[in-house]
């Protein structure tokens, strides 16, 4: 039984987090907009997927808006790594480049240069890059020459509205980008001026916000504020209205999920509750180890007791099996095992009480009170059990 449960985890998944909070085109599914149940920790992460709305919103936007999804495309998508690339890499005539400064789509500018023949693409996928290039002129030349005819540009970029002009930031170290701008690869803040600095390098571009007709959608699915920039070389994109297909989906994905209290039970006695056991486990962990802020804390304070009770006695409990002849090997195996297990882990635990006893001035008088008088008597009930 708990062999099929794991091999239908994603099964039993979905059928945990069903609910109308969230639709996700990545895995096709409406779900509860929660990340884990027992914590209630509301969120616009898919909580089957992890795909975020950022990333809904432009997929949802290709299958609402355009219908090249459906055939057999030849895609461009030059992304940072998440869902988008993931989801593109599946298309057999998509051609995926992941952004990064040591990436196969790099800071450089003459990346994509000759390496695609003329009208190759029907749809090319560029968010929020054209800001981190140093020359973005390269990259936009070369999607007009790759470009088909009719094909569109998805062109999503960080656009200060409040600005009229684009702010060129200069060349700084990581840590000034972070301070100055907050995103450190970034080498300008777009204005209002962005469709214009797009129209120079011979491509027309349109502004769409797509909020009509996606009202049936769950609100947290997408971004409804989200704003378009759809980029072609014709005189009009090639746009469509799909939302009747997109909804039908929808209602399909909901009916053929079957509501099933066991998966529920399933999911959470194998994968939810050990996911929350291991956090508290760490969060526990993570407060009563050596740090000096853990110090003065009753976790800690309880640590050192366990900590040192189970050594100090463990040392004298081996030393004693040794010392009466339980233990085969007489007075040498006292000298050379018995006696240095009592003074090595025995010692150990003495001296990590004695020390917080001695030198943790962020325990308090009474803790330290506490573990003085407990220190005191366990060396006196092991006197008492030596002879």
């Amino acid at each position: 039984m708990f062999t099929n449960i794991k091999k239908n985890y994603e099964f039993h998944k979905k059928n945990f987090f069903r609910g109308k909070d969230i639709y996700c085109p990545f895995c096709n599914g409406s779900y509860k907009a929660q990340k884990f149940k027992f914590t209630k920790e509301a969120d616009t992460i898919c909580p089957v997927c992890s795909s975020t709305i950022e990333e809904r919103t432009v997929l949802l936007f290709l299958q609402a808006k355009t219908e090249i999804l459906p055939g057999e495309p030849k895609i461009l998508v030059i992304s940072e790594e998440g869902k988008i690339p993931e989801y593109f890499r599946n298309f057999p005539n998509a051609e995926v480049k992941t952004y990064s400064e040591t990436g196969d789509f790099t800071i450089r500018d003459n990346t994509l240069k000759d390496k695609y023949g003329s009208a190759s693409f029907d749809l090319i996928v560029c968010n929020y890059i054209l800001e981190k290039l140093p020359e973005y002129t390269p990259a936009l030349k070369e999607f007009v020459k790759v470009l088909k005819p009719e094909g569109i540009i998805l062109l999503q970029a960080n656009i200060d509205y409040e600005k009229e002009k684009t702010a060129e930031y200069p060349l700084t170290s990581y840590k000034d980008r972070i301070a100055m701008y907050g995103i450190p690869g970034n080498h300008r803040r777009f204005g209002k001026d962005y469709q214009s600095l797009i129209k120079a390098n011979k491509l027309n571009i349109s502004k769409l916000k797509f909020t009509e007709g996606f009202e049936e959608l769950p609100p947290l699915s997408f971004n409804k504020d989200e704003i378009f920039y759809i980029a072609y070389k014709s005189d009009q994109p090639v746009l469509f209205d799909n939302m009747d297909d997109l909804e039908a989906e929808m209602s399909e994905q909901r009916s053929n999920v079957r509501s099933s209290y066991f998966s529920a039970i399933a999911y959470t006695v194998m994968f939810i509750l050990p996911e929350i056991v291991k956090n508290s486990l760490l969060s526990v962990g993570g407060r009563i180890n050596e740090r000096e802020e853990n110090k003065g804390g009753l976790l800690y304070f309880i640590y050192v007791i366990i900590l040192g009770t189970v050594t100090f006695w463990a040392g004298f409990l081996i030393n004693k099996l040794f010392f009466s002849g339980v233990l085969p090997g007489g007075f040498i195996a006292w000298i050379f095992l018995g006696l240095p297990s009592f003074l090595i882990i025995g010692g150990f635990g003495f001296f990590v009480m004695g020390g917080y006893f001695m030198t943790n001035d962020k325990a308090g008088i009474i803790k330290k009170a506490v573990i003085g008088i407990y220190l005191a008597v366990t060396i006196l009930i092991s006197v008492a059990l030596s002879f």
